[in-house]
């Protein structure tokens, strides 16, 4: 009997322990739950800010050579001299974002990121453009693969992934995704003349007559025969 009383009392204990253990971890889970939101707002204020850092030190840099040589050059002078100025890094800005130089008013090419530029449709405008360039050339290269036209193409842009759809009809896209149904993160779509939507525009059958970008902010769309438009450019 006294060897049955305790052996109940241990697995009583064995039991209580147990439940202090399931408790423990649902209180660290629920802990990091908590300071998940904090972290990433932590993390993403010091991607910007080391971001910011980067760009200053390739402005700098750019505004050296200017001095130096007295002109300008073009786009591709002013990436020679940045790889010169931070031959270390793969990328400019720490977290991946795509480089952009723009001429300033002072003819000194200016490095924004596309990323963490601060004006926000200025962003939209150029990766958008950028992710187009990107497009066309993936979409030559699959064309001489195969006789068949792919249903999409992937692109890499601000160090992700991107798949952009052929679509036969113009999705319902009119701003950035964070304001529109159906649609999350970083979207982009292309249309074939010839094709749905399409099918009457004034080109030869396959060639690239719409795409439309879109991030969580703004939206930016191409026509052939209208150019670029979109909440981005207004």
């Amino acid at each position: 009997m006294n060897r049955l009383l305790a052996l109940f009392r241990h697995k009583s204990r064995g039991g209580v322990n147990r439940v202090i253990v399931i408790l423990l971890v649902l209180i660290a889970i629920m802990l990091v739950l908590i300071a998940m939101p904090s972290w990433d707002s932590f993390r993403d204020r010091s991607e910007r800010i080391a971001c910011e850092q980067a760009m200053k030190t390739a402005r700098d840099g750019l505004i050296i050579d200017f001095f130096d040589n007295w002109e300008a050059g073009s786009v591709e002078d002013a990436m020679l001299t940045l790889d010169e100025v931070m031959p270390a890094r793969a990328n400019i800005c720490p977290s991946g974002g795509t480089v952009y130089l723009i001429r300033g008013a002072n003819r000194i090419f200016e490095p924004i990121c596309g990323l963490h530029d601060t004006d926000v449709k200025r962003r939209t405008r150029l990766n958008a453009s950028r992710a187009m360039e990107l497009m066309t050339e993936a979409l030559n290269t699959a064309r001489k693969r195969s006789s068949k036209e792919p249903d999409s193409v992937k692109i890499t842009l601000n160090g992700q992934k991107l798949e952009i759809e052929r679509v036969a009809k113009k999705p319902r896209l009119r701003r950035g995704t964070a304001t529109t149904n159906g649609f999350e993160g970083v979207v982009a779509f292309y249309g074939l003349a010839g094709e749905g939507d399409f099918a009457d525009v004034d080109a030869k059958s396959g060639t690239v007559c719409y795409f439309i970008y879109a991030d969580e902010n703004y939206c930016a769309t191409w026509r052939l025969d209208d150019g670029w438009t979109g909440d981005a450019y207004t």
